[in-house]
């Protein structure tokens, strides 16, 4: 099974190769808003991390290459011989947990951590597709907290699972604008918001600043959303490839952000998947 095979090679090279620690191994906007969460506020910092489970940012690890997000070369397979679609996402995320090689450091599982700190308070901040993938070990985690209700909040933009709704901090592009920030940094930089509200007024249940806070974002103005123009598989075939003349290099992310900037619309999935088959068909 590729789980299997996964948790071997990965536990084999953090045992054998040189290590990074995990706090400098992840870039970009949404982990240097993380990082800074953690230096100026009393909390402490997990990762969710697709390729090797649940780490804590001190952790020393080697890359990798492995995402719940849907559409990438390193994307995690939606398919194996016993589950079908995204299922297989939390079927991989116990597995990974499970043989994690820190397991005898510190909790390796949502479950294991809420067991071990049933008093702490918890902020998960992540896409649906990570959300969907520790779902149910966030369910399983929940028993063992005093007070779950104020002890938890989930920060993601769509619907999750019905038993964690009365968790859920479901943000929108509205948000973006109030917090000056991109969607890509939506979810981390609510988290930063809540933490700093939650920290500096000595507060003790998440939920009720949670719906404090959704009652103050309904007075904002609604956001203006500038549509961009529908483009058929065909027309963004010609502009992918119009891209890759003119710098062979690019990546998917950086295409799909000048397509969008141009004014176009279309799926970012199939737009990926586009970009993919070009990059693949390329001599």
């Amino acid at each position: 099974m590729l789980v299997d095979s996964w948790c071997n090679a990965v536990n084999e090279a953090i045992s054998t190769s040189v290590t990074v620690c995990a706090e400098d191994l992840y870039k970009g906007g949404h982990w240097a808003t993380a990082k800074s969460i953690l230096n100026n506020y009393p909390v402490d910092l997990w990762v969710i991390s697709a390729g090797l489970g649940l780490l804590h940012h001190k952790d020393n690890v080697v890359p990798y290459k492995a995402t719940f997000a849907v559409g990438y070369d390193e994307s995690i397979p939606l398919y194996s011989h016993e589950y079908v679609g995204k299922s297989f996402y939390r079927t991989w995320w116990k597995e990974i947990t499970n043989r994690s090689i820190f397991k005898s450091n510190h909790p390796t599982s949502i479950l294991d951590l809420m067991k071990k700190e049933k008093k702490d308070y918890y902020i998960i901040c992540g896409s649906p597709d990570y959300i969907n993938a520790i779902e149910l070990d966030i369910i399983n985690g929940l028993e063992y907290l005093v007070d779950a209700k104020k002890q938890l909040l989930i920060i993601t933009s769509k619907k999750i699972n019905d038993r964690l709704v009365a968790y859920l901090f479901k943000t929108n592009q509205n948000m973006a604008q109030w917090l000056k920030c991109n969607m890509l940094m939506l979810n981390i930089s609510v988290a930063k918001y809540i933490v700093k509200e939650f920290t500096s007024k000595q507060l003790s249940d998440l939920n009720e600043l949670s719906l404090n806070i959704l009652d103050e974002l309904k007075e904002l103005p609604v956001r203006e959303v500038k549509k961009g123009t529908r483009r058929s598989p065909e027309e963004v075939k010609d502009f992918i490839l119009k891209l890759m003349q003119q710098n062979p290099g690019m990546s998917a992310t950086r295409a799909l952000r000048e397509f969008r900037d141009s004014g176009n619309s279309f799926e970012e999935k199939r737009f990926r998947a586009e970009f993919k088959a070009l990059m693949e068909a390329k001599p």
